[in-house]
């Protein structure tokens, strides 16, 4: 496996595809069906986060994971990063590619801001103990946030200092 910052020219619909197949695959049992039809990958454009985006490729170079991340979108946090996606092929779950990605996108971040979050979706309690197995805890909660295809019920995790 190896994993790199992204570049300008990296094929981001692929990206994207590799976003929808994780949403469909992820979220079929944690959001409603007519939410994740009207998915496509128009609904992502990553090539918008290029320079904040790291790529994981298996051995035969094809992609299997992405993690966005860079400064703080929320207003009153801004020296905060926050890690703003990550995706992992469903067949590379869970073999250690989500945990390089992170460490990865961490070391930027802990190196440029005091504090760093990330929202995850209240219902998905596999990516919620995945934060938990890195040093994030939840904080508040549960926060609704509304996005081009509906609404979301999400919770922020900050990561502990180390």
């Amino acid at each position: 496996m190896k994993i790199r910052k992204a570049h300008r020219d990296d094929d981001f619909q692929a990206v994207a595809q590799l976003y929808l197949d994780v949403w469909r695959a992820t979220y079929v049992q944690l959001l409603p069906a007519a939410f994740l039809a009207q998915l496509t990958t128009n609904t992502w454009h990553p090539e918008r986060r290029w320079q904040e985006t790291w790529v994981a490729f298996d051995d035969r170079g094809k992609l299997i994971g992405s993690c966005a991340a860079g400064p703080a979108r929320e207003q009153g946090c801004e020296d905060w990063g926050e890690v703003y996606s990550i995706y992992i092929h469903p067949n590379q779950q869970h073999q250690g590619v989500g945990h390089q990605l992170m460490a990865a996108a961490l070391t930027t971040l802990q190196g440029s801001f005091t504090q760093v979050y990330v929202e995850v979706l209240a219902t998905n309690q596999s990516a919620r103990d995945f934060y938990r197995q890195i040093g994030f805890t939840q904080k508040g909660t549960v926060q609704k946030r509304t996005v081009p295809q509906g609404e979301l019920s999400v919770v922020r995790m900050v990561l502990n200092p180390a």
